[in-house]
């Protein structure tokens, strides 16, 4: 037959034979996913694992679980001790000073007078050595001192101030809140410790030392139950008296004064280990000699200074207003200022100096040279 091919009527066959497999195949696989065939079937669950109960703790003498335990045998307590004559009371509250009054009279606090008694002849004595008039106790400061102390040690704080929401300030205590002020954790330590803090004191010596300095006032107070267990406080501001021509005449002040020199048994012979603001980070050291000191007087500045000790030069570490560094800009400041307000110079020896050394210092000021020599027993 013409234009029929065999060939090309079975490649037609077989590609309508594939097409029609590939169709059921789909028709297939479609009623099996609706469920219309049933499917292989799927393995059976295995077994829940077997899991015991753990097994009671036996009870003791050998019971079982459900028997009575056996009674308790009978103790026979022992009868508490009698009571003894002493009885120990519980502490009673402090009382709350008022607010604004001298706070009433406390046994922790050492009296007024018999405080300022103790060191007041100490202080005249450093003031005489250094060719400086005496100063008298005021009598009207002393309440005032003392509660101070007592805010301190009550408080626990070291301050020139009386936090105003503290159940312990007082006004009186407050007016005595700017002078010097001593704190220690030692339950003995009293004014006679503190005086001789102030005297190693870079920083508080100088005011010990004024000329227009003339009356002051001391406070003490203990208080065994907080950190601060003892506090003493000096008046050495409401005292101040400046008259024209009075204080300048006083003028220089020299310490250890060229006759009465150093006495180390009365006085310390080294710097104060924890002054404020600090001097020996000035001067770059870890300890230091107690100070010498020259004041000139407001509106004199110190420049430089020399020691010798023995005849031979020693070093020594100069503070001055216009040259002290402190820890901030804020110690620099207050160390400044009170070096400033009497125009002084404070000389540190490296090292103490010991009884038996004879000693010279020269100072160089914008008024001149000041030199003069002590010894030291």
């Amino acid at each position: 037959m013409d234009g029929f091919s065999w060939r090309w009527a079975a490649r037609r066959a077989a590609w309508a034979l594939v097409w029609l497999l590939a169709l059921l195949a789909l028709a297939w696989l479609g009623l099996r996913a609706a469920g219309w065939l049933p499917g292989p079937q799927a393995d059976a669950p295995p077994p829940a694992p077997t899991m015991s109960a753990p097994a009671t703790a036996p009870l003791p003498g050998g019971q079982t679980d459900g028997q009575a335990a056996p009674p308790l045998p009978d103790v026979t307590l022992p009868r508490p001790p009698a009571p003894t004559d002493r009885t120990t009371a519980a502490p009673a509250p402090r009382p709350v000073p008022p607010a604004a009054s001298a706070p009433a009279v406390d046994p922790a606090v050492t009296g007024p007078l018999e405080a300022s008694g103790s060191v007041l002849p100490l202080l005249n004595r450093l003031r005489a050595g250094a060719g400086v008039g005496a100063v008298q106790a005021e009598p009207d400061w002393q309440a005032g001192c003392a509660a101070h102390a007592r805010y301190l040690v009550r408080a626990d704080r070291a301050e020139h101030r009386e936090e105003p929401a503290s159940p312990f300030r007082s006004a009186a205590g407050e007016a005595c809140a700017p002078g010097h002020y001593f704190v220690s954790s030692q339950p003995g330590s009293d004014l006679r410790r503190a005086l001789s803090y102030w005297v190693g004191g870079a920083f508080h010596l100088p005011q010990l030392l004024d000329p227009r300095l003339t009356r002051v006032a001391f406070g003490e107070a203990h208080d065994a139950g907080g950190a601060f267990r003892s506090a003493a406080v000096l008046d050495v501001r409401r005292g101040l008296v400046v008259a024209d021509g009075q204080a300048s005449a006083a003028y220089p002040v020299r310490y250890p004064g060229p006759e009465s020199g150093l006495d180390v048994a009365a006085f310390p012979a080294s710097a104060s280990a924890a002054e404020w603001p600090d001097p020996l980070v000035h001067c770059g050291l870890g300890q230091a000699g107690a100070p010498i000191a020259l004041l000139m007087g407001p509106g004199v500045t110190v420049r430089g200074a020399s020691l010798k000790v023995n005849g031979q030069p020693v070093p020594a570490c100069l503070l001055s207003a216009a040259s002290f560094r402190g820890a901030s800009a804020g110690d620099t400041q207050v160390g400044r200022g009170v070096l400033g307000a009497q125009g002084a110079g404070v000389l540190l020896p490296h090292a103490p100096l010991r009884a038996g050394d004879r000693v010279q210092v020269s100072f160089g000021t914008t008024a001149g040279r000041v030199g003069w020599s002590f010894g030291v027993r």
